[in-house]
């Protein structure tokens, strides 16, 4: 039996036909004429002057730059933040403004405009500051700009806190009474700026206005799902040489909103990850065919490099924390700063606990992204372990941390006894289908209108065969209705280890189409997945260093060397079983106990100790050079039967009577031959014999 990791809930009663997914997908989506939806345009943007305080800045800027005044755009590093810098440098150079930009370093500076980047302003004489994507929050920085007599425009989406910073004019949907739709994302807010400033619908810039509002997980709604549109059919003719060596680089199918999100967006985010978010703002910046050459290789680079300390840094983790406890607090010297956030996630749903990460530096300071699980809520954690941190901030689902690495034990005990979490998540379903019965042409309208969120329920799954994928990802063959589908998960392997062929399964997952020599096929990506009957899982062939993943008990059994040494004096293997998964191994001593019934093997050691007549344990072990276990049992047999004497860590040859000895007559031997007895019943006997055993004794 294998537990779906989410509670499912499904939208739609019954199997669902395939005729009908399509419109079952935009009735859960609350779409109720998918042609306007996806052909709103410009009329469904709203009047950038309904915008609080948008007036006063349009005045403001143009000012500034009738006078020549250097402006600084000050914005964020994740795709949202680059892509609304990139928006508004583009625009305000149309006017020939002295503009400049700027943003955090993700390592030194954190989140947003900071103090040190406001002494910074000040000793370069700018006279005016926009910030794009953050300002909202930074209360003592805008005072102090405005003391040095600094302006300061804020265009931000985040939520205030309190009362708002005294800047000359704040650009904020949620604080704008007169604007209809709230939730615009930050480079859409400074688009707004930009098309008030300009007079100009500024059509160039809606593919840069996409990409941020897509890759920022915006409600695709209203005005976003206009912006969307419209950005999406400009990507397709973009004059940026930035955006064109992404297309080219990424070797897109179709450029839709699934290509941003999962191919354009994650490019540009590397980069703010690894602390060099200036390169993706050059790059969406330049005009320059040659530097977006030159740019373009630098961000695929910063990709690479991301995507290889992701997984090591996945590695490490897991190989360092304690799954016993509550919450999953990790923290290493190993560890990346920039993706610490994404580790976090993916230990959170791998092992479902909420998860800390943290970084550790040269001065024992740790840095750490939390990510919560279930009901857990991760800030009311950190507001009752307060006096343990530096600082911290964000919200129940994801928080940030920083805390002095002594005090961390301390915080684990804390956060051990506060953890809430007492049901699963909830996952929910767009509908059940049959595989075997949805054609390519529904697949394909899907993928065309980027419909890529969407889960489906395939029940009664059989399981023909399993294999990794470049060391990191499962791929299932799945049949349905004696057709086959390949059904894939990437960076997990838990479901190789946890499923056999023959397994009846239920999957929740996306659909695709795999292209093969040009032959298109479905394909399941997987996000959810269970078994509801029993399982015999074969881990007998498994090497000692591989990760196998924790089993849930009580539901399980482990037939394993602890097992067999446990239970052989009792006869307990042989009694009927309740557990819904059995795992046979991995056996570790069983090539150890073949050697010791051999004398091929016990010979040598005794004679080795006869030509000593007496030694020392520790300088035994080198001389064998085989495992101290090994050597022990092979030591206990020897005394058993009278040839040697152990006193404390001395070996010593006794005198022989001349009575031959016989390795029966020790204990431990005869010990071991039954031992060798029950091994070889579980090593020896085929997969589908041990299935046909244990299925008999669980029906006893």
């Amino acid at each position: 039996m294998l537990k779906a990791k989410y509670g499912w809930e499904l939208s739609v009663d019954g199997i669902v036909a395939d005729q009908d997914i399509f419109n079952h997908i935009l009735k859960n989506r609350g779409i109720e004429d998918a042609d306007h939806f996806f052909n709103m345009g410009k009329e469904s943007l709203h009047n950038p002057f309904l915008l609080e305080d948008m007036t006063k800045a349009v005045n403001r800027i143009l000012l500034a730059i009738s006078l020549n005044d250097p402006i600084i755009i000050y914005g964020d590093y994740d795709c949202d933040g680059i892509t609304a810098i990139s928006v508004l440098y583009r625009a305000l150079k149309k006017l020939n403004a002295n503009i400049h930009y700027d943003l955090p370093d993700r390592f030194s500076d954190g989140y947003g405009l900071n103090l040190k980047a406001v002494d910074d302003i000040i000793q370069k004489g700018y006279k005016l500051v926009i910030t794009v994507d953050n300002g909202i929050t930074c209360i003592d920085e805008v005072e102090k700009l405005q003391k040095a007599g600094i302006d300061c425009i804020i265009t931000d989406h985040h939520e205030q806190k309190g009362i708002l910073p005294p800047a000359f004019a704040i650009i904020h949907a949620k604080i704008s009474n007169h604007y209809p739709w709230k939730e615009l994302a930050g480079v859409a807010v400074a688009y707004k700026l930009a098309v008030a400033v300009l007079d100009n619908d500024l059509d160039e810039l809606l593919d840069l206005v996409m990409i941020g509002t897509i890759a920022d997980l915006m409600p695709l709604k209203d005005e976003n799902q206009a912006l969307v549109n419209l950005g999406l059919k400009q990507f397709q003719k973009t004059t940026h040489p930035g955006l064109k060596k992404l297309i080219q680089h990424s070797h897109l199918d179709q450029l839709n909103e699934t290509a941003i999100a999962f191919k354009i967006a994650p490019k540009i985010n590397s980069s703010g990850r690894l602390g060099k978010a200036k390169d993706a703002v050059q790059l969406l910046i330049t005009d320059s065919d040659e530097e977006a050459n030159r740019l373009i290789l630098d961000i695929e680079q910063n990709h690479s490099t991301r995507k290889d300390l992701t997984e090591e840094s996945f590695i490490t983790c897991e190989r360092v924390m304690n799954i016993e406890n509550n919450v999953l607090v990790i923290a290493s010297t190993e560890l990346h700063e920039g993706i610490i956030g994404i580790c976090a996630q993916k230990i959170a749903e791998k092992y479902q606990k909420s998860t800390i990460v943290i970084n550790i530096d040269e001065e024992g300071i740790g840095k750490g992204s939390c990510r919560a699980f279930g009901q857990d809520n991760i800030l009311e954690m950190l507001d009752a372990s307060s006096d343990l941190l530096v600082k911290y901030g964000g919200h129940s689902q994801a928080a940030g941390l920083t805390i002095e690495a002594g005090k961390i034990p301390e915080l684990i005990k804390r956060l051990n006894s506060f953890s809430k979490t007492s049901s699963q998540p909830i996952l929910t379903i767009d509908m059940e289908l049959k595989i075997s019965e949805t054609s390519l042409s529904t697949v394909k309208k899907l993928e065309k209108y980027s419909f890529f969120t969407g889960a489906y329920l395939f029940s009664h799954l059989v399981v023909v065969s399993k294999m990794i994928l470049a060391q990191k990802h499962t791929k299932l063959l799945v049949q349905d209705d004696f057709k086959s589908f390949e059904a894939i998960i990437f960076n997990h392997l838990d479901y190789y280890y946890l499923l056999e062929p023959g397994d009846v399964i239920d999957i929740v997952g996306g659909l695709s189409i795999n292209q093969w020599k040009s032959k298109e096929s479905l394909q399941i990506l997987i996000k959810d997945l269970r078994c509801q009957d029993f399982q015999l899982l074969d881990w007998r062939n498994y090497q000692e260093n591989t990760l196998l993943p924790t089993l849930q008990s009580p539901t399980s059994l482990v037939i394993d060397d602890s097992y067999i040494e446990t239970h052989l004096d009792n006869q307990k293997i042989e009694q009927p079983l309740s557990p819904l998964t059995i795992v046979i191994g991995p056996f570790k001593k069983a090539n150890y106990i073949n050697k010791l019934l051999s004398k091929d093997y016990l010979a040598p050691i005794y004679r080795l100790i006869q030509n000593k007549l007496s030694i020392e344990r520790h300088q035994l072990y080198p001389l064998i050079g085989g495992n101290p276990w090994l050597v022990e049992m092979a030591l206990k047999v020897f005394c058993e039967i009278g040839l040697i004497e152990c006193i404390d860590n001395s070996i010593k040859i006794l005198k022989q009577t001349g009575i031959k000895k016989s390795l029966d007559d020790s204990d431990t031997y005869r010990y071991l031959k039954k031992m060798k007895s029950a091994y070889d019943f579980y090593i020896d006997n085929p997969y589908i014999y041990l299935k046909k055993h244990f299925v008999n004794l669980l029906e006893v």
